[in-house]
């Protein structure tokens, strides 16, 4: 399989739905969010500036984005969550795994948690899910982060999109790894191999099949153009030059940084850089 076709395939406990500000104490506290499927597991923490809501990528869990939870919570509000059929939230309840309903759920708990306005960072397969909410609620956001996430492949060549909607035949546990292992490569650590492999067990091959399909059909435009804010990309370096599908690349007016010897999971291989480059693009917002 082609190595830019790789590229872009990358991309605890449960208590009642409620809604309420961070806690008192901006110490974390985990609840739980009815999404439109299921429960969603949320991790909220930290007070002052303006919030910023973490979306994992595909495969994986909150718990990726653990180093910059704990650095942005030192001044400002940050939550994070698993999204539907990852980690410890529950599978969809109707089967559906699309873009735009991975979207809605991250209104659900925004909503939920009395997020108003908040800066919104997504990681590989999620920068089409923000791209979506963006879409949806422009008026919510203040940034929008795109973590050497996806920026649009709706306009990939046929090769890539037969390889989106049909997977390789007895595609399972074992296939799904074997793909993700790649997808690490050299520069991955040894304790984000680890991670991303041991979290990408844990989702059935069937969720990971799907959101691929919608990945592959998604276009952010038109409706990427009602936000008109600010829009940063945060990659590895390299990455736009082996995948012209990047944000970086593919969604305009955007402002890059990268960072150096890192995997796609950028923020886990090397959370000092990529924390600092965050910073930076705080530092712009209001």
């Amino acid at each position: 399989m082609p190595r830019w076709i790789l590229g872009l395939f990358v991309l605890t406990w449960l208590g009642c739905a409620t809604t309420r500000p961070a806690a008192p104490s901006g110490q974390e506290t985990f609840t739980s969010v009815e999404g439109g499927a299921g429960k969603l597991r949320v991790s909220d923490g930290g007070r002052g500036g303006t919030p910023v809501v973490f979306v994992h990528g595909l495969g994986a869990d909150l718990e990726v984005w653990r180093a910059q939870l704990d650095h942005v919570r030192a001044s400002r509000r940050a939550v994070a969550y698993d999204q539907r059929g990852h980690g410890d939230s529950r599978p969809a309840s109707d089967g559906v795994y699309t873009i735009e309903v991975l979207a809605e759920d991250l209104d659900r708990v925004v909503s939920a948690l009395g997020l108003e306005r908040f800066v919104l960072v997504g990681h590989s397969m999620s920068g089409n899910v923000i791209s979506a909410y963006a879409a949806r609620h422009p008026e919510k956001l203040a940034a929008l982060v795109y973590a050497d996430a996806v920026g649009d492949v709706s306009q990939a060549p046929q090769e890539m999109k037969d390889w989106f909607n049909k997977p390789p035949e007895n595609y399972g546990p074992t296939q799904v790894q074997e793909e993700f292992a790649q997808m690490l490569g050299p520069k991955a650590r040894s304790g984000t191999r680890e991670y991303v492999l041991a979290s990408v067990g844990r989702v059935e091959p069937t969720t990971v099949v799907a959101l691929r399909r919608s990945m592959g059909a998604f276009s952010p435009r038109p409706g990427l153009d009602r936000y008109t804010g600010p829009r940063f990309a945060i990659e590895a370096e390299g990455a736009a030059e082996e995948n012209p599908f990047t944000a970086s690349r593919s969604i305009p007016g955007v402002v890059t940084t990268t960072v150096p010897d890192v995997s796609h999971w950028l923020m886990m291989d090397d959370p000092q850089g990529f924390n600092r480059a965050l910073d930076a693009v705080l530092s712009q917002v209001p």
